[in-house]
């Protein structure tokens, strides 16, 4: 894949991993369109990916869980970024809490952030994607290695990123008959403002690594070049997630025996996304 000629859009771009993208993309040569909640934020890492010899920098404001706001996106995309020919759906929420103790309010919140606006962003840019002259169409969805392997107290962001993943999978299949192609990213623990203090503080008690966004995007880039459906980032996450997938019991007990250290974290009524 040759950066240069293409024309990506990157959603939660103002975020760790998306700047993190955006900036690898950018000394690559690509044209982008960055999408975020903070205006200040895209603007400096607008101007940023000009200085990294970006091809042509856009900036567009919109909140994604709501119909308004996407449509504000794919009528910029429409109005402004006529060559879309790459999607990055990166834009999501986490939240690290025991079940019982998240409101209804925000697990909705994290469903309509981390499943719900992918998809549907996904669906109101398809054509415009299939229809693009030039390279090739690709969708990137980044998610998440928990979302093949459920963790205690992320059990919401386990089933958005599961979802992901298998509308990912999906997707792909179901347009294999055609130039688009359809990846998905796993990440394991990124170091972002994603994640509260007593998430990262848990990932530092039980032993887990944990990855800067800047290693998370160059791997990212390594899978749209690559060509290849899926890839998960880290050792040994990428043996525990196929291990889950054969024989689910084992990693239960792996994690049972953690249980109590990760409880003592999660087990807190404030804990933020």
């Amino acid at each position: 894949m040759q950066f240069d000629r293409r024309h990506i859009l990157i959603t939660g771009a103002s975020g760790g991993i998306g700047s993190a993208l955006a900036h690898a993309l950018a000394a690559e040569k690509a044209s982008l369109l960055l999408h975020g909640r903070n205006a200040q934020a895209l603007t400096a890492l607008a101007d940023e990916c000009r200085q990294l010899g970006a091809g042509n920098v856009q900036t567009c404001i919109a909140d994604l869980t709501t119909a308004e706001g996407r449509g504000a996106l794919v009528s910029h995309v429409q109005r402004d970024f006529l060559r879309l020919d790459t999607l990055i759906n990166n834009a999501g929420i986490s939240r690290f809490q025991l079940f019982n103790q998240q409101t209804p309010g925000q697990i909705e919140q994290l469903l309509a952030s981390n499943i719900n606006a992918p998809v549907l962003l996904t669906h109101a840019l398809i054509t415009s994607l299939l229809e693009t002259q030039g390279e090739p169409p690709v969708i990137l969805n980044i998610g998440s290695a928990f979302g093949a392997i459920g963790f205690p107290g992320y059990s919401t962001y386990c089933a958005s990123k599961g979802a992901l993943r298998l509308f990912t999978e999906a997707l792909a299949r179901e347009y294999s008959d055609t130039a688009l192609r359809v990846q998905y990213l796993a990440p394991r623990a990124t170091r972002t403002r994603i994640n509260s203090d007593r998430a990262n503080a848990m990932t530092a008690a039980t032993g887990s690594s944990i990855d800067s966004p800047e290693c998370v995007a160059q791997a990212a880039l390594q899978l749209l070049r690559s060509g290849h459906a899926q890839a998960a980032i880290g050792w040994p996450e990428k043996l525990l997630v196929r291990l889950n997938g054969l024989r689910p019991e084992l990693i239960s007990r792996v994690l049972r025996k953690q249980l109590a250290k990760i409880k003592t974290f999660a087990n807190q009524p404030d804990t933020g996304a």
